[in-house]
């Protein structure tokens, strides 16, 4: 895989029915280079917010992450971090410029 950007910054996630929380976050984007792949981008990313935002977003399945761009982008939470209060999470859709 190619290495193509990491971005990180400090933002807001929502959830559907608990509201919103600070959140600090860690995006790296990668694109294939071999297989039947090759081409297609990946993204992986970590989280850091309130413990209550995390638990809410992995319940509900997804929730929007505000980059500190302003830009939107939806997430799904994969797996609670090492503590209470981080997250690894995937994109769903669309990427952000980088």
């Amino acid at each position: 895989m190619q290495h193509l950007a990491t971005l990180t910054g400090t933002g807001s996630l929502s959830t559907r029915e608990a509201g919103s929380s600070v959140a600090t976050y860690r995006i790296a984007i990668y694109r294939h280079t071999s297989g039947p792949e090759q081409g297609q981008t990946v993204t992986q990313g970590v989280l850091a917010a309130e413990g209550w935002a995390l638990v809410v977003a992995r319940i509900e399945g997804s929730a929007v992450l505000v980059l500190d761009t302003g830009e939107i982008v939806d997430i799904r939470l994969t797996d609670m971090g090492a503590s209470d209060t981080t997250a690894i999470f995937i994109l769903i859709g669309k990427l952000p410029a980088f």
